[in-house]
């Protein structure tokens, strides 16, 4: 899929996966925990967006389709899902790709557009008052130059808040909890494999603050609900040569702390989220367990210890977000 640019790759019992993904989740509201949405792919082979509870039982699947729907993340106030879809690309076999971002009710019910299907818009992430939604967007641009978008809730003003001059790119936008700053991933190219940095900006688009190298190459991201850490998945090897580690650093920046510390080649953590209580990183976990191959969802304390997966039945759950219940 040619959406957005991540690298999803599970390396065990000789099968290894590198799949392009539009990825995705917001900056976490504290409170208590709740559910948690997941995508999961159908048998079609096309991303279905699943609630469940956050031992990933009650699991129910929300959409369906010959399309992709997917990268849900939870309102604030967990009422609503904001998910992105290409349901909209009336003609998805040639090279104008169409996407759009989408919110609906946690049953799946009440579905509405908020995006007006020129080009690519997805990532999307609530503002913490839940009036706002950020998002990348390339806006229909041929070579795909993505930036940074806030729109209302309600799918009304659009408006521009980063400007990258190419070959830059920026995509994922987060909101911080106190709702002043965006965190985001600047990419230098298009490519999958193209060097990435986190950067946060305030949303009139002013002090534009680097957090991290472009060595680094990072994709999601999340801030801690006390705003003062975040979490971020990088490949500092190189997208070809590793699957992924789970980093932490301040807010304001600094060094960055690997949690995962996966051997190369070996194992791969992506798709971090914090939960609402502070005390977990939710994410993507593919490692050996006891010498046997085990991938899915896993939990690990904010200093990388306690590293367990959620459920004892492998499933590839992508792109999880924390549902708050306050």
């Amino acid at each position: 899929m040619n959406w957005r640019p991540a690298v999803l790759a599970t390396a065990f019992a000789g099968v290894l996966m590198a799949l392009l993904l539009p990825a995705l989740s917001q900056a976490t509201s504290p409170g208590k925990n709740g559910r948690i949405a997941y995508q999961v792919k159908d048998r079609a082979g096309h991303w279905q967006v699943w609630v469940a509870n956050a031992d990933l039982s009650g699991a129910k699947r929300l959409t369906r389709g010959r399309y992709d729907s997917g990268w849900a993340v939870w309102s604030p106030n967990g009422k609503r899902l904001a998910f992105d879809s290409n349901r909209t690309d009336r003609t998805p076999n040639d090279s104008r790709n169409v996407n759009d971002v989408f919110v609906m009710k946690p049953d799946g019910s009440g579905v509405k557009k908020l995006t007006d299907s020129k080009g690519v818009s997805g990532d999307s992430a609530w503002s913490p008052d839940g009036s706002l939604i950020a998002m990348d967007a390339d806006r229909g641009n041929r070579k795909a130059f993505s930036a940074i978008y806030v729109i209302r809730a309600s799918g009304r003003k659009l408006r521009k808040v980063t400007s990258p001059r190419p070959p830059l790119s920026d995509y994922k936008p987060r909101f911080s909890p106190d709702g002043t700053h965006l965190l985001f991933a600047r990419y230098r190219g298009t490519a999958e494999t193209a060097p990435a940095a986190l950067f946060t900006v305030r949303l009139d688009g002013s002090h534009l603050h680097q957090l991290t190298p472009y060595s680094l190459r990072v994709d999601d991201a999340d801030w801690s609900p006390d705003g003062t850490r975040i979490v971020f998945e990088a490949y500092p090897h190189g997208h070809l040569n590793a699957y992924g580690d789970i980093f932490v650093i301040d807010a304001t920046g600094g060094r960055a702390v690997d949690l995962t510390q996966n051997p190369v080649g070996e194992a791969g953590s992506l798709d971090p989220v914090w939960s609402p209580d502070g005390q977990k990183i939710l994410f993507l976990d593919i490692r050996k367990v006891n010498d046997l191959g085990r991938f899915g969802l896993a939990t690990m304390n904010p200093d990388g210890s306690d590293r367990q997966f959620v459920s004892s039945k492998d499933l590839e759950e992508h792109q999880a977000d924390w549902q708050t219940i306050h």
